[in-house]
């Protein structure tokens, strides 16, 4: 048996060791509860730096929009045109540039051509280029003749090599621009669009633009069209 000082002893160094364990407990809590805050550092330095930055850039690359410019590269003058826009949308005088840039790049490379409207999409008229503009401008009178027999459903739209083309109205000019094709594959055309009497179009893709009347297949229309291009356009 242990002897009672034996007894008292472990009693006392138990209950020191619960005090101990317990204020170590609060003290831990108390230690969990406190938040750190971080003190704020004043930025301002930083932000003089970003702002010489800012103007930095903006007068370098205005420099290289206008180096571009003087050597008749308006492609690459718009593209760090508006690289300053992305940068910096507040820069006065640059969205009035680039309008100045478009319409000086719409007004060059004038093409000409004349469509046949007896024949179909007939031969290319120009090679267009994806998201760069050209401008359009058709005249001319022709007779549209045909005398076809149709059901209740119209003329068919199928086909656009040689059906007209849905959603747009018969007898007005019409493009298609025709991708380069694919390795062991014919070239397969895209959406046929409304030409009219002209305007500025943005073709989807690289290729060749060919421009006929929207007429159904078997139609006997003739005469001439007179088509003038500008812009983005080179002869095919």
């Amino acid at each position: 048996m242990l002897s009672v000082t034996v007894l008292v002893a472990l009693l006392v160094v138990g209950g020191v060791l619960r005090a101990q364990g317990g204020t170590g407990q609060k003290a831990r809590k108390k230690t969990t509860r406190k938040k750190t805050t971080r003190k704020t550092v004043s930025t301002k330095s930083v932000d003089v730096k970003v702002k010489k930055f800012r103007e930095s850039f903006v007068r370098q690359a205005a420099g290289l929009a206008r180096s571009y410019e003087e050597s008749g590269n308006l492609v690459k003058t718009r593209q760090m045109l508006e690289l300053i826009l992305k940068f910096d949308p507040e820069v006065r005088g640059v969205r009035d540039k680039i309008k100045q840039i478009d319409e000086q790049m719409l007004s060059a490379n004038e093409l000409e051509a004349e469509v046949d409207v007896s024949k179909g999409w007939g031969q290319p008229v120009a090679a267009v280029f994806k998201g760069q503009p050209l401008r359009i401008q058709a005249a001319g009178d022709f007779r549209f003749v045909a005398s076809l027999s149709i059901g209740p459903a119209g003329f068919p739209v199928a086909d656009t090599a040689r059906d007209m083309a849905g959603g747009i109205r018969c007898g007005a000019l019409i493009g298609v621009v025709v991708p380069p094709p694919k390795a062991g594959k014919r070239p397969k055309p895209g959406k046929p669009f409304l030409v009219g009497g002209g305007g500025t179009i943005t073709p989807k893709e690289n290729g060749l633009l060919f421009l006929k009347i929207n007429a159904p297949a078997g139609h006997k229309c003739n005469g001439r069209v007179q088509v003038r291009m500008t812009g983005n356009v080179r002869k095919p």
